[in-house]
């Protein structure tokens, strides 16, 4: 195994090989930085969204509605499906971006049974300018890469989600070892 002097998650690597040299603990060396990472992403998202007065879900369901272009608005279950929540997590979101001004229900005529979920003008007006500063937290974050660095990371993780989304998450059986 490499020396990886000064680096903590060697560090944690080289331990638990030491502890535990009958387990493979090399996905630590990824897993790890990830796992702070997303740590670290979420935390700067949020002081970026606070400053709003939002949080992640509610970027999550206005940004949703952006994407789908005008009118931007979707059925209360199609937003549920591209935001990978429930039907009940998607109510308490909807509910608190109406009480914001920022999204509307509509009824769609003439049966009236369908609702649809639609961003408001001001909504509209409001979510463009938090969505740039989002972003520009973002790439607060991203500065110390290269543009070659980021292209080769973010083709590395589209590909280890693409992995994951299309099929089952691998398990391991006790019983086989």
């Amino acid at each position: 195994m490499a020396e990886r002097v000064g680096d903590e998650v060697g560090q944690i690597i080289e331990a638990w090989a030491r502890e535990r040299p009958d387990v493979d603990v090399s996905s630590i060396g990824i897993i790890t930085p990830v796992w702070r990472l997303g740590a670290i992403v979420v935390d700067n998202r949020a002081r970026v969204l606070a400053a709003h007065g939002l949080e992640q879900s509610h970027l999550d369901v206005l940004g949703t509605l952006r994407r789908s272009g005008p009118p931007y608005r979707l059925t209360a279950g199609e937003l549920s499906r591209r935001c990978r929540v429930t039907p009940g997590a998607t109510t308490q979101r909807v509910q608190a971006m109406e009480t914001l001004g920022f999204v509307e229900r509509v009824r769609e005529e003439p049966d009236r049974r369908t609702v649809h979920v639609q961003l408001t003008p001001e909504g509209l007006a409001r979510l463009d300018g938090i969505f740039a500063d989002v972003m520009a937290g973002d790439e607060q974050l991203l500065v110390g890469l290269t543009p070659t660095q980021r292209s080769a990371l973010e083709e590395l993780l589209r590909t280890w989600l693409a992995g994951l989304d299309h099929g089952p998450t691998p398990t391991v059986d006790p019983e086989a070892s």
